[in-house]
């Protein structure tokens, strides 16, 4: 199945030329990765679980028939044969809720697997966005490094003929041949890293021994949309799949205290049967007229353990102390990553425009400069220095732009509403 969809996807990217999204890579993620179907499985593992704990609160009945044949040596007598049959019902009456709080146990694991699985799923949600930002951004900045050495060659050449012809000194050629050394220089760099991220999206998404193309758009609008830190703080506590896990091992070690506490209590337990036996086999008619009932009501009073069950108690306490404190720290840090990650974006929306501005202005300084060294009233190291100004106004602005893409995921994935928009 999921090879289908690849292939309807390959065909339909390289017919029309169209390029996946962000959210369209996620889709083939999910339907790829393996770590999500193995928490799936963790799911309805649990979910079977439950069900089979669910059952400890009916009685149990049980039917038997059995045959034994008993001989005496080497004697004479002859062997004896004995049939027997019965059906029988056992029930728990009272065990100060040690069932139901085992029911409860096995309905809090469960709980738990479906936020593991919403974990799992955010995890490969936020790998995506990560690398396909990635690579967005390098393939970016190779494009910018492609222009400057395009650039740099031009003006190495230029110089270089009125080096020939007199016109310029020996400096401002070794100066032009610096610079078309250190944009080649960084052109394989770009290179490498537009490689390596495309084999990072490609992993992320399920696709690494997969020889289907991935078409990206090669540049990303970006609009900036961040939230108070209160109104952060109330959505994460509601919806982070993390604290809900921490507040799950909670909930369970109290379940574990009170299992602890009753399993030094008394309990009750009733059953009954009806059983006959017989040195024929038995028939309808014989279990009809020869059958024995019996009823039981046991009271089980633990005594004495060896202190077993006071150390559980004990034991299931600083459980439930441990699991309070990772909940605390959990909150605490969690705490922390939001407020770095919202002073994060609110400052990338006061660089993003003033980068802006600078990559307007640096642009327009290059033509200027370009003007007064062809007049000959600019010097080389000036145009060079215009060139290396809007070389690095670009980079500054792509990197920032999809550092900023890639930290808005991560708060999504912080405040437990990455996964939610891909239900």
């Amino acid at each position: 199945m999921n090879k289908y969809i690849l292939t309807i996807l390959f065909f339909i990217s390289t017919s029309i030329a169209q390029s996946l999204t962000v959210d369209e890579c996620v889709r083939i993620a999910l339907e790829n990765k393996p770590s999500l179907k193995r928490a799936e499985q963790d799911v309805a593992i649990a979910r079977l679980n439950r069900a089979s704990t669910g059952a400890l609160m009916l009685p149990s009945v049980n039917a038997s028939n059995s045959f034994s044949e008993t001989t005496y040596g080497n004697t004479s007598s002859e062997a004896s044969e004995r049939y027997s049959g019965g059906l029988s019902l056992s029930q728990s009456l009272f065990n100060f809720g040690t069932k139901i709080n085992t029911l409860k146990q096995s309905d809090n694991t469960y709980n738990t697997a479906k936020q593991q699985r919403r974990q799992a799923k955010a995890r490969i949600i936020l790998d995506v966005h990560t690398f396909y930002y990635q690579y967005l951004k390098n393939s970016e900045l190779f494009d910018i490094a492609g222009k400057d050495l395009e650039l740099s060659k031009k003006q190495l050449d230029l110089v270089q003929n009125q080096y020939n012809l007199g016109a310029v000194s020996k400096t401002d050629f070794l100066k032009a041949s610096v610079r078309y050394g250190t944009a080649k220089s960084s052109f394989l760099s770009r290179e490498l890293s537009k490689k390596n991220s495309e084999k990072s999206l490609r992993f992320s998404m399920g696709l690494l021994n997969s020889d289907i193309p991935i078409i990206i758009k090669q540049k990303m609008d970006l609009i900036l949309s961040v939230p108070t830190f209160d109104e952060a703080y109330s959505l994460m506590l509601s919806n982070s799949p993390d604290l809900s896990i921490l507040d799950n091992q909670i909930s369970g070690a109290q379940i574990n205290v009170k299992k602890a506490w009753s399993s030094s209590l008394p309990s009750i337990n009733m059953s009954i049967g009806m059983n006959a036996s017989s040195a024929d086999q038995i028939t309808r008619t014989y279990f009809d007229d020869n059958y024995i009932k019996s009823a039981n009501i046991t009271v089980s009073i633990p005594i004495f353990s060896g202190f077993r069950n006071r150390n559980s108690i004990q034991i299931s306490k600083l459980q439930l102390d441990q699991a309070e404190t990772r909940l605390s720290g959990g909150k605490n840090s969690a705490k922390v990553s939001l407020y770095a990650l919202i002073n994060t974006l609110n400052n990338y929306q006061e660089i993003i425009p003033i980068q802006e501005e600078v990559l307007l202005s640096a642009e327009e300084d290059l033509k200027l400069a370009q003007q007064r060294y062809e007049l000959g009233s600019a010097s080389i190291l000036v145009l060079l220095d215009a060139q290396l100004a809007l070389i690095q106004a670009s980079s500054s602005l792509v990197r920032t732009k999809y550092d900023a893409a890639i930290q808005v995921a991560n708060l999504d994935d912080l405040l437990g509403t990455l996964d939610k928009k891909y239900e």
